[in-house]
């Protein structure tokens, strides 16, 4: 049975946490006015009652304390209440009190109640102003009329209120799927792009290949007759076969669906790296001419350093030197530091020979003297062919 009830009305009538503020300051508010009210304390010219009318009148300003969460409950709280002022208790003053409780206790019903317990509320607010009516002599049997009016305005401003909450959350909702069908349709339009790349990779790859096969086949002519034309178609063919293979390697990435959207480091990145990669005191030189070089190689020398860097201790009191030096054929990358004796310093060593290895370079990696290490990394700018 207790269960049936608290479905009805709610359960915060039985439960009385995460009160409002403002309402329990309303019902604190009323509930003393109400007490003056009937305990003769302020002087109504009609009569009033004791220690039990004061009593009696609380349940018709109590019930704001739960008209959020509860609004039926607290509406069926006023009804009897007043009925048992009205029948029990007798005339007294109470309306300075109870038709302000009346009005927001009706307005939450409007606002939160579907409209079965909306309407089993309305009814609820009209036996209440109707009792107090009839007990009160200050308003009387007659204000029962007007007082039900202004108690069911109350009433449709909650609905009015309740059906524009209603309508906002509808736009919202309609607003949250036009943002996922805007989502889906780049997505789908991402998608055909990539299969639009994809279909031409195939004559890419022809075309290249066709061209390094023909420079090949010159080059092998050449060889015997002329060895500084072989050099030279051969010098071409690697210089073709880095640029296919970078352009494919772009071109394989973008059709990822992981495919990041942030442009390979380079070394000019290298000072956020070294701010990012290590505490120590890094310091970078950068000696000889400024050229560009190919982004395959300026991506490999970027992974060097972080690999080198990781191969030196990470201590703020530790001093980095990085230097490079570019010359006309070969990209110097010299790392010096105190040295890390462990593991992790063995596997970074690894990852950077992979690098050096992908450019047919060379590392050299000095066993540590006094504490310090110093690696040094060549990577040729052409072959010995060029």
């Amino acid at each position: 049975m207790l269960s049936a009830v608290k479905s009805w009305f709610g359960k915060s009538l039985f439960e009385t946490r995460n009160v409002n503020r403002a309402d329990a300051l309303i019902a604190l508010v009323l509930s003393v006015f109400a007490i003056l009210l009937t305990s003769g304390v302020t002087h109504t010219g009609h009569p009033h009652g004791g220690f039990w009318a004061s009593l009696a009148v609380l349940t018709m300003t109590v019930p704001v304390l739960w008209r959020r969460r509860a609004p039926l409950a607290a509406a069926g709280t006023l009804a009897a209440g007043s009925l048992f002022n009205a029948l029990v208790v007798g005339s007294m003053v109470r309306c300075g009190a109870a038709l302000p409780a009346l009005a927001l206790v009706m307005f939450s019903l409007g606002l939160r109640c579907e409209l079965r317990k909306a309407l089993a509320g309305a009814l609820l607010g009209v036996i209440a102003v109707v009792s107090l009516a009839h007990s009160d002599p200050n308003l009387t049997d007659s204000f029962s009329i007007p007082g039900s009016v202004l108690l069911l305005a109350m009433w449709g401003v909650g609905r009015l209120v309740r059906s524009r909450e209603a309508m906002v959350g509808s736009l919202r909702e309609r607003t949250r799927e036009l943002s996922e069908q805007r989502e889906l349709t780049a997505q789908l339009a991402v998608a055909a792009e990539r299969t639009r790349v994809a279909a031409g990779v195939d004559d890419l790859l022809h075309e290249r290949i066709g061209a390094l096969a023909a420079e090949a086949a010159r080059g092998h002519e050449a060889v015997e007759t002329h060895p500084e034309l072989a050099r030279e178609t051969l010098s071409t063919i690697e210089h073709e076969g880095r640029h296919t293979l970078a352009q494919m390697r772009e071109i394989v990435g973008s059709l990822r669906e992981d495919a990041p959207i942030e442009p390979q480091p380079g070394l000019a990145d290298l000072d956020g790296l070294l701010e990012r990669a290590t505490t120590a005191d890094v310091h970078l030189h950068v000696e000889g001419k400024q050229r560009t070089l190919p982004a395959g190689l300026e991506l490999s020398g970027y992974r060097i350093v972080e690999h080198l860097l990781s191969t030196l201790q990470d201590a703020p009191q530790a001093r980095v030197d990085v230097r490079l030096s570019v010359e006309d054929d070969v990209l110097e990358i010299t790392v010096t530091g105190p040295a890390r004796a462990d593991s992790n310093s063995q596997t970074a060593l690894a990852g950077a020979r992979e690098w050096v290895a992908l450019h047919g370079g060379q590392l050299e990696a000095q066993a540590p003297r006094a504490g310090h290490s110093q690696t040094v990394v060549r990577l040729p700018l052409v072959t010995a062919y060029a």
